[in-house]
C-alpha cells in the first residue's frame, strides 16, 4: 500500500499554514510542529489520492490546557472533519462555516475520555473509511472511538492538522488501506419524533426574512452553524408550527447555544444564557437544561424561538415538546 510522510519540523512549506502560526519546536528532547494559536488548521497544498487512508501522527499537549487534531474532507478552508485529543478526552468536531461544533456534538457518539495524556508524547490516529472513521490511541487495534456519520458527508479532500493553544504534532504520515465498511448511523427523524423531539423548523436571520426549512441533525440539534457564519452577536430565528388534536398540557423542555429568547404561541415563556464556563457549566447543548410548562391548544400551535451567538463553540438549538401526538402542516414535510 501507499503512503505519504511529513516531519513536520523541515517540511512545513509543503503545507498551507494560514493564520496557524506553525513553526518549527522542540519538545522533550524532539523535534515537532508547534501551534499555539486559537483553533486553526494547516492543510497539505495537494489533496491525496487515497479513497481509504490512515492518518497517523505523535502528538504532544504540554499543558493542562490544550487540543491537537487531525483533519480531513476539507471542503475548503472553513468546512472540514476535525477529531482532536485534549489532554482527557478524544472529540469528533466537524467544523462548520468557520465554528467549532462540539457545544452540539457530545455525549458517546463523539466523545471518549482517556487517562490524562499531559506532558507526553502519544501516538494518535484516524482511520477513514467513505462512509465513516475510527480513531487510535497508540498501536491499539481497537478503536476509542468509531464514528458511523461523517457529517460533512463524502470525507473526500484536503487533509492536515489543527491546534488549539500550545501542542506539538510530528511524523505525520498518511497511509492507504484496505477498505474496510463501518456500518452507518442514518438520522432517524421518526425515532426522534417519538422522543418528542422539534424535527421540522423554518430558520431565518433575525435582519433577513428569508425563510429557510431545516430539519435537525441525527441528536435532534438544529445546528445554525450549519445554516450560517458564526459572529459575534448575531442572532437565528428559528419557527416550528404544528398541529394538535385536542388541548394539552405538557412540560417543554430544551438546550441551547448561547442565548435564546422563547415564544410559545406568541407568548414569550424564557429567556436564558448558557455558555462555556468552567467549572459551573460546559456549555454542551442538551435538551434537558431547562423547561417551561406548557398549555397547548387544539389546533395550530407555534414554538418561535430567538437564538443570539456570543461564542465561536457551537450554535444551536434542541426542543422536546413532550407530546406523542403533535403533527406538522403537510407543505413543511419533504
Amino acid at each position: 500500500m501507499n503512503n505519504l510522510s511529513f516531519t513536520l519540523w523541515n517540511d512545513l512549506d509543503q503545507f498551507q499554514l494560514g493564520a496557524s502560526n506553525a513553526r518549527p519546536g522542540v519538545y522533550l528532547g524532539h523535534q515537532a510542529a508547534f501551534l499555539d494559536q486559537t483553533g486553526s488548521a494547516v492543510f497539505l497544498r495537494n489533496e491525496i489520492p487515497f479513497t481509504c487512508f490512515r492518518l497517523r501522527a505523535e502528538v504532544a499537549i504540554p499543558g493542562r490546557v490544550g487540543f491537537v487534531g487531525l483533519v480531513f474532507g476539507a471542503k475548503d478552508d472553513s468546512n472540514y472533519e476535525l477529531v482532536y485529543l485534549a489532554p482527557e478526552e478524544i472529540q469528533y468536531d466537524p467544523i462548520m462555516n468557520g465554528s467549532m461544533t462540539w457545544q452540539m456534538n457530545n455525549g458517546p457518539m463523539y466523545q471518549k475520555p482517556l487517562p490524562d495524556t499531559t506532558g507526553k508524547w502519544v501516538d494518535f490516529s484516524v482511520e477513514v473509511q467513505p462512509n465513516g472513521a475510527a480513531v487510535y490511541m497508540g498501536r491499539e487495534a481497537t478503536p476509542q472511538l468509531v464514528i458511523p456519520h461523517l457529517q460533512h458527508g463524502d470525507p473526500t479532500g484536503k487533509i492536515g492538522f489543527w491546534g488549539f493553544l500550545p501542542c506539538y504534532i510530528r511524523n505525520l504520515v498518511i497511509e492507504e488501506i484496505q477498505p474496510e465498511p463501518i456500518t452507518k448511523r442514518a438520522k432517524d427523524l421518526k425515532q426522534l419524533s417519538a422522543e418528542t423531539f422539534v424535527t421540522e423548523w423554518m430558520v431565518s436571520t433575525l435582519t433577513g426574512n428569508q425563510w429557510k426549512k431545516r430539519v435537525v441533525e441525527e441528536n435532534g440539534i438544529l445546528n445554525f452553524n450549519r445554516c450560517y457564519t458564526a459572529e459575534q452577536g448575531g442572532v437565528a430565528q428559528a419557527l416550528s408550527t404544528f398541529y394538535l388534536d385536542e388541548d394539552q398540557e405538557s412540560l417543554l423542555t430544551f438546550g441551547f447555544s448561547d442565548q435564546i429568547r422563547l415564544w410559545v404561541n406568541e407568548e414569550e415563556v424564557y429567556q436564558g444564557q448558557w455558555t462555556w464556563n468552567p467549572p459551573v457549566s460546559d456549555g454542551r447543548i442538551r435538551s434537558d437544561y431547562a423547561s417551561v410548562h406548557i398549555q397547548w391548544r387544539a389546533g395550530i400551535n407555534t414554538i418561535r424561538a430567538e437564538v443570539r451567538n456570543t461564542e465561536l463553540f457551537g450554535w444551536g438549538l434542541c426542543m422536546k415538546t413532550g407530546l406523542s401526538n403533535m403533527s406538522y402542516p403537510p407543505e413543511e414535510i419533504e
